[in-house]
């Protein structure tokens, strides 16, 4: 039986093609398409057009020929039922008694595995995501980011890969100087009740106005100097501040379902020698090299015009390092996406920091701990904003030049655009953010689903309700922050994303909900059903959409290219997937009595939402949302 019951018929549809044209299954696979029309047939092909390009003939008068080669061969074709043309296009409609069996029968026994697949089996991706400064709570950008780089591990995973998630954590720099120095003039005390990466954040507002007198500009940059001794006080305070500030964003990941694997923290890459040995491994490079003369005389820079790309630049100088052998941000960052691909051996030494609630420990690199093998991987993902495009790419060209073209090939800029809240404009140093916060965002969204969970279930108790808007909440944000592409702007509005009847995340948990009721009024009478009686449109349909399931996650994977702004991630597709297949179950359940269906039918049918049923969750969890079984 196939794990992916859609790209079985297709391939019944180009062994017959390929056969009857001579042309090679490869290339008939890329002239098959769906017709926007179920009318038009269930799968279609410009073979015609190919063809009549290479033999000079009438794509019309080939599509006739092929059709009547194509009938000769089919003769009790156990998925193909009858062909036909409309002027060059050849449609094929397929069989709905051996689709409804072939369908379900894979349904219902890969059961939560339905959409898994094998095609990238062996491989190994490292997903970077989100790195919030550790200096205030999470902003609704951030939660962009983070689901962003959440669901296409859980993508990967799910077409085979084995993905290493980690989170890069800037406990040096000034943002955290300016915290030390403030909490070692005051007392650290949050209020009562308040999360300390607020509590920072609140404080972190009041130093940029301290900031602006000299003195304390002073004694702040003079921490920053301290901070890169680890042997320091102002050291050991800011590892305690950032570790603090770091478990409680993590609370926030966790509400969105959002864990990783490893954080890599700055102060690491700054001590364990993966500078030393990254600046060792560029100098043996001929267009990495330390200036002699001008104003650059002593740093260590890279000739970009050495690549096309950058021909003819009046300054192709780069600096990595400094003249007084301190980092620039694209040192550390080429250091650090050596390491990425183990292009450099790991210096890391690792200790747990935490177990979160999915039960798996994160690990934090650490100056003393145990060191850990992560293992060599075959792509590199980066999720961060679209404006920092350029310096993603200069990374990468960095890589280029150093001669490792396929480390370069396979790191990935996974960009996403602002995104906001109705009115609101934010500024971590003005403060507008406070009230705001994905937090903040996450209870007022609980509270509005509540007021609808009331209204739907009037007797149910107040822990029910707080419980399933909870869900409610965590799956409207995360719907709502994938059914955009990521390269799109946007502004987050509680009407659609709270919507129950709409192209929204509680409309998908609802429609789960609605299948997962129908099944427990039945009880199992769904067992050993006749496949073949489900041969209605609104059957038929369903049965179609819920057969391309695991397609449509691969064709995610395979839709992710390079382009001039980042890789392409198209994570609506998945929500736009979700959306169809909730809404043919609605018309479904609307034009077909399921329950009141008369013995046989009524089995089938029920197979059929169970089938739904597992479909539907599975896409949810894939998009990280939660599943519900009563709304």
């Amino acid at each position: 039986m196939s794990d992916n019951p859609w790209a079985f018929c297709e391939d019944q549809v180009v062994s017959l093609i390929s056969k009857v044209t001579e042309i090679e299954p490869a290339e008939v696979r890329q002239l098959i398409e769906i017709p926007p029309d179920s009318q038009l047939g269930d799968i279609a092909t410009t073979v015609a057009f190919y063809l009549a390009k290479k033999l000079k003939k009438n794509p019309v008068a080939i599509a006739n020929e092929i059709v009547v080669l194509m009938r000769e061969q089919m003769e009790n074709h156990p998925i193909i039922r009858t062909i036909e043309t409309k002027g060059p296009y050849i449609n094929i409609f397929l069989n709905r008694e051996t689709m409804a069996e072939i369908v379900l029968d894979t349904i219902l026994s890969k059961n939560d595995e339905y959409g898994r697949t094998s095609e990238y089996a062996g491989k190994r991706a490292l997903i970077e995501f989100p790195a919030v400064n550790p200096s205030k709570p999470w902003h609704i950008g951030h939660a962009r980011n983070a689901i962003l780089g959440d669901t296409l591990a859980n993508v990967l995973e799910t077409t085979g890969y084995d993905v290493i998630r980690i989170d890069y954590i800037n406990d040096l720099g000034l943002q955290i100087a300016q915290l030390v120095w403030k909490l070692m003039r005051i007392p650290d005390a949050p209020k009562e009740g308040e999360k300390y990466d607020h509590y920072l954040g609140r404080l972190y507002v009041e130093v940029q106005r301290e900031f602006e007198d000299e003195e304390a500009e002073r004694q702040i940059r003079e921490i920053g100097q301290q901070l890169e001794d680890p042997n320091s006080e102002a050291f050991k305070r800011g590892a305690e501040i950032v570790t603090k500030c770091v478990k409680a964003q993590n609370q926030t990941a966790y509400l969105l379902g959002i864990y990783h694997h490893y954080q890599i923290w700055e102060s690491s890459i700054a001590h364990s020698g993966l500078l030393e040995k990254a600046k060792e491994m560029m100098l043996q490079c001929d267009s990495i090299f330390k200036m002699e003369e001008g104003e650059k005389a002593g740093c260590i820079v890279a000739k970009l015009d050495d690549l096309d790309e950058f021909k003819g630049m009046k300054e192709p100088y780069k600096v990595l390092f400094r003249s007084d052998g301190t980092r620039t941000y694209t040192g550390a960052d080429v250091a650090f996406q050596l390491w990425k691909h183990r292009i450099v051996d790991d210096p890391f030494e690792y200790k747990e920091l935490e177990v979160q609630p999915n039960g798996e420990p994160v690990y934090r690199t650490a100056l003393e701990g145990e060191k850990h093998d992560i293992g060599r991987v075959d792509a590199v993902f980066n999720v961060i904003a679209a404006a920092q495009a350029h310096p993603q790419k200069l990374i990468y060209n960095i890589l280029e030049l150093l001669g490792y073209e396929t480390a370069a090939k396979n790191s990935h800029h996974v960009a996403y655009e602002y995104v906001g809240l109705e009115d609101v404009e934010f500024s971590g140093r003005k403060g507008t953010w406070v009230g705001y916060t994905t937090d903040d965002v996450l209870r007022r969204a609980r509270e509005l689903a509540a007021e609808e969970v009331k209204k739907r279930n009037p007797d149910e108790d107040q822990e029910f309700v707080e419980n399933v808007s909870s869900q409610v909440a965590v799956g409207a944000l995360r719907y709502f922050m994938l059914n955009a592409s990521p390269d799109r702007k946007i502004t987050f509005r509680w009407s659609e994303a709270l919507d129950f009847d709409g192209d929204a995340g509680p409309y998908l948990q609802y429609s789960h909900a609605r299948a997962q009721r129908i099944l427990e009024k039945a009880g199992g009478e769904h067992d050993d059903a006749d496949l073949s009686l489900l041969t209605s449109p609104y059957e038929y349909e369903l049965i179609k959409a819920i057969a391309r399931f695991p397609n449509e996650v691969l064709e995610v994977v395979r839709g992710m290219n390079k382009q001039p702004k980042g890789t392409s991630f198209n994570s609506n597709r998945l929500t736009t997937y979700g959306y169809t297949i909730a809404t043919l179950f609605s018309k479904f359940y609307d034009n077909c009595p399921v329950l009141k269906a008369d013995g046989n039918l009524r089995a089938a049918r029920l197979a059929l939402v169970r089938a739904f049923r597992i479909t539907i969750a599975n896409c949810l969890r894939l998009l990280g949302i939660p599943v519900i079984n009563r709304m």
